[in-house]
């Protein structure tokens, strides 16, 4: 602060000022004089020593104000006001130190005068009348003069004293001003602990969200990763479903025959019950007469042996009788027991073909759902095989028109260079340097073209290459739509179109490996032959040959035979 340095130095030449005074009032006491210079110095000594004591508590009361004031921090206008008052001061201490014309001493007209009275005497003693007139006219103009400076100090000390009031005032405005200023700056300081605060709260949280982004990624990664195995497994899975539903279907065609074989088991069997049960049925008839017969023979015999006594015959004949009675009732119950028998073999069987029916509906439904499934499939590689199909056509179109494009520029080309031979013909008529012009022009017209040919060669074997790659493609999804519908058993035969080297799993495995090494041998041919039609491969057929030719020239020019010697 530099208004408090100013301060400071105020104070300090203020009391280095004061110091000076005290010095130069005690030379002056110390000098020996005569009795006029004695008489003019004990006033002078006098007022001097007030002068200070009334500058001491002036000053101290300015240096307790200025103490208070550098305690207080207060602005540069106070600053300026002591400057003032400082340059009102130097005047005055001027106007006192001034020989013989500046009054010293305060003290009251009674000190004054016995010090006169004294003086007077002592000048008396010494001189004639004549010198006392002029030393008390001498003294009265020195007591006036020190009136005059009492009142002007007087005056001085009053408007220091304002001076001193409006200051503290100033100050203590000041000092309300720094208690506001000190509120402020806490309120700052607050607000700074605060921000400090929330932007550490904020770096907190913005490394809570880095580290919840790395653990999303991480978990991105993961679950990746994951998706990526999912796939394979559903890849896997889904060619173990089409060996099984390969699987399925041969269980399938075997489960409808060993049904019909149940059936036709289940129908015998049935056949076997009703012809048992008519057998039965005459069985029973049969025994009934038989039994009924015998019972009116039972009744005969022994309305017989009652009537006619006892007959060892009509006995043996009805032991006979009930012999064959309890044989027969032992035929009918085992005829009952095979019956039952067969009846629960029939329940059981009829139980069985349930529940193999509900599998069997079961399994039938679950190859439907495999077999729609196959049928959307195939569904879309027919979509597919038609999006390609339309790829294909309209890159043959575009070649097409490539290739026109390109005979038309060759016609020009050619109509051009018959042109320009005619113009060479007729070019000896004209000077040498139109026909440079012109040979310059036409050349620089058969670079364009070349350019433009080569560039057209260049699209052109782009576009067999995709070509190239459609055809391959369409290949592809007629063998995916082929095998598909090797699945779909008999349901679309007749609207698959299948290329001459697509192979299907009912061809056996000879005719398979004969198609795709053709297959390859044509995709060779095809590539060959558009890497043919390059001029690089032309310029490494002719490399190729100066080197053979020139091996074989170095082979037979350095060949040496070898002897044997016999």
């Amino acid at each position: 602060m530099s208004w408090l340095n100013k301060v400071t130095d105020i104070a300090e030449k203020a009391e280095s000022l004061l110091n000076r005074l005290d010095q130069n009032a005690a030379d002056a006491l110390k000098k020996p004089k005569s009795v006029s210079g004695s008489v003019r110095a004990f006033p002078r000594g006098e007022s001097q020593l007030s002068l200070r004591n009334d500058d001491r508590h002036s000053e101290g009361g300015f240096e307790a104000s200025s103490r208070g004031y550098t305690r207080s921090y207060h602005g540069a206008s106070s600053v300026k006001s002591f400057g003032d008052r400082h340059t009102d001061e130097d005047e005055l201490i001027a106007f006192l130190n001034e020989n013989k014309n500046v009054a010293t001493s305060a003290r009251p007209p009674s000190v004054a005068s016995r010090a006169s009275t004294s003086g007077a005497n002592r000048v008396g003693s010494s001189s004639p009348k004549g010198g006392i007139f002029d030393v008390s006219d001498e003294l009265k103009a020195q007591h006036s003069d020190t009136l005059k400076s009492l009142h002007l100090k007087e005056s001085e000390v009053a408007v220091m004293r304002v001076s001193l009031q409006e200051a503290e005032e100033s100050i203590k405005r000041k000092d309300a001003k720094i208690g506001e200023l000190m509120k402020e700056n806490e309120l700052l300081r607050n607000d700074f602990r605060f921000h400090v605060g929330s932007n550490e709260d904020i770096a907190v949280a913005l490394k809570k969200l880095t580290d919840e982004r790395q653990r999303e990624k991480e978990s991105f990664e993961a679950r990746e990763d994951e998706y990526a195995k999912r796939l394979e497994s559903m890849r896997e899975e889904k060619s173990s479903l089409v060996k099984e539903v390969e699987v399925l279907r041969a269980s399938v065609s075997e489960m409808e025959q060993k049904s019909k074989l149940q059936n036709e088991e289940l129908r015998l069997a049935k056949y076997n019950l009703e012809a048992n049960k008519h057998e039965f049925d005459e069985y029973k008839q049969k025994a009934q007469k038989i039994l009924s017969a015998k019972e009116q023979l039972l009744a005969s015999l022994k309305e017989n042996t009652a009537e006619g006594g006892d007959d060892s015959s009509s006995m043996v004949e009805l032991q006979e009788l009930r012999c064959e009675n309890g044989l027969l009732k032992e035929d009918a119950q085992q005829s009952q027991l095979v019956i039952y028998n067969l009846k629960a073999d029939i329940q059981d069987l009829e139980n069985r073909l349930r529940e193999e029916q509900k599998s069997s509906c079961g399994q039938r439904e679950a190859l439907l759902e495999q077999s729609h499934r196959h049928l959307s499939a195939a569904n879309q590689y027919h979509e597919q095989l038609e999006r390609v199909q339309l790829e294909y056509e309209f890159l043959q179109a575009e070649m097409r028109r490539q290739e026109e494009a390109v005979e038309r520029k060759l016609a020009e080309k050619d109509v051009e260079l018959m042109k320009l031979m005619e113009e060479r013909k007729w070019g000896k008529k004209y000077d040498a340097g139109e026909a440079e012009q012109r040979l310059n022009t036409m050349g620089e017209k058969l670079i364009a073209k070349q350019t433009t040919i080569e560039r057209l060669e260049g699209e052109k074997r782009a576009l067999v290459l995709r070509l190239e790659r459609a055809e391959k493609g369409h290949r592809q999804v007629e063998t995916a739509v082929g095998s598909h519908y090797i699945i779909e058993m008999h349901d679309d035969n007749s609207s698959q179109h299948k290329s001459i080297f697509s192979s299907s799993g009912k061809e056996p495995s000879v005719i398979r490996i004969s198609k795709g090494f053709l297959r390859g041998i044509d995709l060779l041919g095809l590539r060959l032959a558009s890497f043919l039609r390059s001029p690089v491969f032309r310029i490494f057929f002719c490399i190729y040959c100066i080197a053979l030719h020139s091996w074989v020239f170095f082979i037979i020019l350095t060949y040496s035979p070898e002897i044997h010697p016999l």
